[in-house]
């Protein structure tokens, strides 16, 4: 008893039962490794949080950077400045230009996607949808993540890293909409896959197109004309292939 109260009293705590103490004393080691583990936790949350962010920052810096300055004058130390940030925090996500753009395709990717879903996402289904795909990724094609991946496309003809592993995200983000489109052709009734995908594989390859040339004409009254030709284009082929279908 006497040895117990001895052992509490070295640790500056009274108790009027030592053998609880002495219980307590034993399980420190286990209960302070215990009330860690959500500690750990709680910081690991907000740090995976502010890499995301600073992920998100600097990708974004880079896509203003490829819309404002095209891909050759995109360079890591331009980015780093738009996005205030350091040099090694941007090296420490992108080592080389190569990763930050082939980031930057990814993500620009996901927002079309994603903005041709929302400007569809009040379309009725069926005729209105189908038809409406064209004019909704032509909407998407003028804004910044669609001229950032144009530009991207462009500079891998030259940098023989990114010519290797840019054409699997476009690769990705063509079977996306091909994939979109095909299944939108079929609740019309349209039964040819290979036509649809070669109107698919024309579309995209006149958007972009034009988008090219927009942003040297600035000319979007010419742009929308030529969009209406492609529009009354696609309205004549539904047409063609939906009584092909019912033959």
């Amino acid at each position: 008893m006497t040895g117990n109260n001895e052992m509490t009293g070295k640790r500056g705590v009274r108790t009027k039962s030592a053998t609880p103490k002495t219980a307590a004393a034993k399980a420190v080691p286990k209960a302070a490794a215990e009330k860690a583990r959500p500690n750990v936790v709680a910081i690991r949350g907000p740090h995976a949080e502010r890499t995301a962010a600073m992920r998100k920052r600097l990708i974004e810096a880079a896509i203003e950077c490829l819309t404002d300055l095209g891909y050759g004058a995109t360079t890591l130390q331009e980015v780093t400045d738009r996005a205030g940030a350091s040099r090694g925090a941007i090296l420490h996500h992108f080592p080389s230009k190569v990763d930050l753009m082939i980031a930057v395709a990814e993500y620009a990717a996901g927002k079309q996607n994603r903005q041709v879903a929302r400007l569809l996402a009040d379309t009725e289904p069926g005729m209105d949808r189908f038809l409406g795909i064209t004019m909704a990724t032509w909407d998407a094609m003028q804004r910044p993540p669609a001229i950032a991946l144009l530009e991207i496309m462009m500079g891998s003809r030259s940098d023989p890293e990114l010519g290797a592993r840019f054409p699997a995200v476009i690769d990705a983000l063509e079977k996306h909409q091909r994939e979109g489109v095909w299944e939108q052709a079929q609740s019309v009734g349209i039964t040819d896959k290979a036509q649809i995908e070669a109107m698919t594989w024309l579309h995209n390859a006149a958007m972009r197109g034009l988008a090219m040339e927009l942003m040297f004409s600035r000319d979007l009254p010419k742009a929308t004309a030529a969009m209406k030709l492609l529009k009354n284009y696609k309205l004549w082929l539904t047409g063609q292939l939906i009584a092909k279908a019912a033959v």
